[in-house]
């Protein structure tokens, strides 16, 4: 809802959430900047499913069709904004290059492109360096503080001047990153090099082979044979094998029960593990835990006594 100020009889077009989980999104006739201070996310906007991860920014609009699929230790603030918050001749409709507007606002416009034109490479999503994220969390809780605080008249002509200046920010890093190519579409793209990637920063999560396929936008048989062709074996035949390899990392190096590694590995049950662990190396967890200087790693095939 918009916020009510104090001060003048007037609805504000803006509203702000401290504690933002990334559900009800995207909001009607909002452009949403949100900070990710902590934690990562698997979502999913329109029809692409991508992992963020702190600190990073999120530039949406009510264009987007967006899902939070999963959380991990997330800690996000949003800002929800009318356009015509900016400037009063910016409004939804007009946002379009079609639509011809005053010279003077067209820059204005083009910051907004980053809420408005997603396309499959760029979906609105800046990873930040730690000075970009210094400045750009500051600016956001300064937002927040006198959104709420409304300390005097001239509150909102204030969070517009900071939020401006925020655009200003990421619409540099969005500039510098189109100038480096960072969102074209490459030619070589690797469906599976995609895949493996996301199972190497999710492999303690549940991963399903249907979750995969809708990644990289594949049917399971054309996927499974890319993985074939690759790495000659299917696309959870080497989530079961890179699980297992880091299972024997943490039997090795820590006093972790048997049972919590199985779980920090992402197996559900500890004895699936078990029965995986021994039927693909040949030995038991508890065998390996015994002498794991005494066998080789395993890498897809049976581990081998040294």
């Amino acid at each position: 809802m918009p916020h009510t100020d104090r001060h003048k009889e007037r609805e504000i077009p803006i509203e702000f959430d401290f504690y933002n989980t990334l559900e009800s999104l995207p909001v009607d006739n909002r452009c949403t900047i949100i900070m990710v201070s902590c934690g990562s996310a698997t979502i999913k906007i329109n029809e692409y499913i991508q992992t963020v991860t702190a600190p990073t920014i999120l530039c949406i609009s009510q264009y987007d069709n967006f899902q939070c699929l999963e959380r991990t230790h997330l800690s996000a603030k949003a800002f929800h904004f009318d356009p015509w918050y900016i400037k009063a001749c910016l409004k939804f409709e007009n946002l379009d290059d079609s639509v011809l507007i005053d010279k003077q606002y067209v820059y204005d416009r083009n910051m907004l492109y980053m809420f408005t034109k997603h396309y499959r490479n760029f979906q609105g999503i800046f990873n930040l360096t730690p000075q970009q994220y210094v400045h750009l969390n500051e600016l956001m809780l300064m937002i927040g503080a006198e959104t709420y605080a409304q300390s005097d008249d001239y509150w909102t002509c204030r969070i517009r001047r900071m939020l401006r200046q925020t655009l200003n920010c990421i619409f540099d890093i969005y500039v510098d990153q189109c100038k480096l190519k960072f969102y074209e579409l490459s030619e070589n793209t690797n469906p599976v090099t995609t895949c493996t990637d996301y199972i190497h920063a999710n492999y303690q999560n549940n991963i399903t082979l249907s979750f995969l396929c809708e990644l990289v936008h594949l049917n399971r048989t054309t996927l499974n044979q890319r993985f074939k062709q690759q790495l000659n074996c299917t696309c959870i035949e080497y989530l079961l094998h890179y699980r297992l390899k880091i299972s024997q990392e943490l039997l090795s190096n820590t006093n972790l029960k048997i049972d919590d590694i199985a779980n920090q590995c992402g197996f559900k049950y500890g004895s699936y593990f078990n029965r995986q662990f021994t039927k693909c190396l040949g030995i038991s967890p508890s065998e390996f835990r015994k002498n794991p200087t005494g066998y080789s790693m395993f890498e897809g095939d049976k581990v081998m006594k040294l």
